[in-house]
């Protein structure tokens, strides 16, 4: 298996190769999908691939370019990123050179976590937007000769970042690419891109990662047991970082407030159910309230499996899954999962969280209890 550092995107990892093997490489590509996914992996590992020395375009890790590369220290691939503006920060300054010496280290600690880890979401206080010097900076080195005879790699994390100033100076350095230089944006969100970089970039979908991709991968690295890895990447939604991330959170304990909230809603009493739905309302974090949607999905999955005999993840809670199946045999599980699938679609789209789960609750108990009618 070829750039085995990237989890998936087998049909990305295709496209790229083709391009590389026969030479037919743009000068821009936009990488776009959801966060996680392995966008700015790829783009670190074509990078490898142009300048690894052994040259069959599956980087070795062992070479002096790929040695470089590991802790993103390579002469002829720039990493660009959202940064703090320095005091008194003027035009032509370096983007690093009006910073304080903490602000610096953070930042280089930053690229070295994401040299470890190419998954990782690289955090920078006061770091708001991709600032106009870092773009220049790149446009200054895109006219001068690489280190060797590859071509130079300029990757764009959350290209979307970009504010007025640097996505116009981006946008003449696309409109005068250098020959020698290939630009990779990554962007969650690409539609806040100008139009006319977008269309000076070939785009390149990044699809989300199933299931089995994520948790053989936290396994394999060492993150996480089985059952564990299993549940979060259900959790996940597709996504590497937010597996990752997931793990640093006590799941326990926010899986049985899950199966709580099941029993207030099948329970006769609707007060001590208000009650949960106000504190979960009073979350500023809306993918708070979203995960904890995706548990109580995940829960009915595992009833829908365990009646049909299967493997269930959340094998702590067993027993309580096996009095639900017995109690409710003939349960509509797709319309079930499809309205706490519509609950979580509307809670991103900033719907009103106490109504959305007042009326799911209502809708949820309905559907399960004209099962038994």
């Amino acid at each position: 298996m070829i750039w085995q550092s990237v989890i998936g995107q087998e049909r990305v990892k295709a496209q790229l190769l083709v391009l590389l093997k026969t030479g037919r490489l743009a000068h821009a590509y936009l990488f776009q999908g959801d966060d996680g996914v392995g966008k700015d992996a790829m783009a670190i590992q074509l990078a490898a691939a142009i300048h690894c020395r052994k040259g069959d375009f599956d980087p070795c890790g062992k070479c002096p370019s790929c040695l470089k590369l590991a802790g993103l220290q390579h002469p002829d691939v720039h990493l660009v990123f959202s940064l703090p503006v320095g005091k008194d920060e003027g035009k032509g300054d370096h983007p690093l050179e009006k910073l304080s010496g903490p602000e610096v280290d953070a930042i280089r600690e930053q690229i070295r976590l994401k040299g470890v880890n190419p998954y990782h979401r690289i955090s920078v206080p006061r770091a708001t937007v991709i600032k106009v010097n870092s773009i220049r900076d790149i446009r200054r080195e895109s006219v001068m000769s690489t280190m060797g005879s590859n071509r130079r790699v300029v990757i764009i994390s959350r290209a979307d970042e970009m504010n007025e100033q640097s996505s116009n100076a981006l946008l003449k350095t696309l409109e005068e690419p250098a020959t020698e230089t290939l630009f990779i944006l990554t962007s969650m969100f690409p539609e806040r891109l100008l139009p006319t970089i977008r269309s000076r970039c070939h785009s390149v979908q990044f699809d989300p990662l199933g299931p089995a991709e994520i948790a053989g991968r936290l396994v394999s690295d060492g993150l996480a047991n089985e059952t564990d890895a299993r549940l979060v990447a259900h959790l996940a939604m597709g996504s590497f970082r937010r597996a990752s991330e997931l793990l640093g959170e006590d799941m326990a304990e926010e899986r049985q407030q899950a199966l709580e909230f099941v029993r207030l809603m099948m329970g006769n009493s609707f007060s001590p159910l208000m009650k949960r739905i106000d504190e979960l309302s009073a979350q500023k974090d809306r993918e708070l309230v979203v995960r904890f949607l995706n548990l109580i999905a995940l829960w009915f999955r595992d009833t829908l499996v365990h009646s049909k005999g299967g493997e269930i993840l959340n094998v702590d809670q067993s027993e309580s899954i096996k009095r639900f199946v017995d109690r409710f045999p003939a349960v509509n599980y797709p319309d079930i999962l499809g309205r706490l699938d519509g609950a979580v679609s509307l809670v991103r789209r900033n719907g009103y969280i106490p109504l959305v789960l007042v009326r799911l609750s209502i809708e949820l108990k309905r559907s399960i209890l004209l099962t038994t009618a």
